[in-house]
């Protein structure tokens, strides 16, 4: 590269970083005026707040043994409701077991009244077949009797065995 290129080429350099550091100046310039802008308006929105975070801390220094005492009371509060929701437990637990008790013996119970209904049953079925048995005998030892005085009576009035003739009749009747 010649002498006089070389030049060229550092003149162009040299003119690159002075504008450069104009345009930082005026990016600085600009930015001292934005966060003074800023700080306007900081300003401002503090001095609005200082009486309110005044009143706050006045407010909390006057509550504080307000706060305390509704921290203590919601502390015995909860408590209670453990207290109560263990108590309730408990009860539930004890009514469970109270059902499980009631309906065990329940079933017991009603096992036992089914077993003496069926022991009735076999016995009204016993005492109805005995009561049957009672009385069916005399009327069956009647009936023979009264069997024995018919054939009596109708070999008596009959007085003789039927002939042959008769017996093919009633043989043929029954054919």
């Amino acid at each position: 590269m010649s002498e006089d290129a070389f030049r060229w080429v550092v003149t162009a350099a040299v003119i690159i970083s002075a504008i450069s550091f104009i345009i930082m100046g005026g990016v600085a310039i600009a930015l001292y005026g934005v966060v003074s802008k800023l700080r306007v308006r900081v300003d401002a929105v503090l001095g609005r707040a200082e009486p309110i975070l005044d009143t706050v801390k006045k407010l909390s220094e006057e509550n504080a043994p307000k706060f305390s005492g509704i921290a203590s009371s919601a502390q015995q509060v909860a408590a209670n409701a453990v207290d109560i929701s263990n108590i309730a437990k408990d009860q539930a637990h004890r009514w469970a077991e109270v059902g499980r008790d009631l309906a065990d013996r329940s079933k017991v119970q009603i096992a036992r009244v089914d077993t003496a209904v069926d022991e009735t049953v076999h016995q009204v079925q016993h005492a109805g077949e005995n009561v049957k048995e009672a009385v069916m005998k005399p009327v069956r030892e009647a009936n023979g009797i009264l069997s024995g005085i018919k054939a009596g009576v109708s070999a008596y009035v009959q007085g003789r065995k039927p002939s042959v003739d008769h017996v093919t009749q009633d043989e043929e009747m029954f054919i």
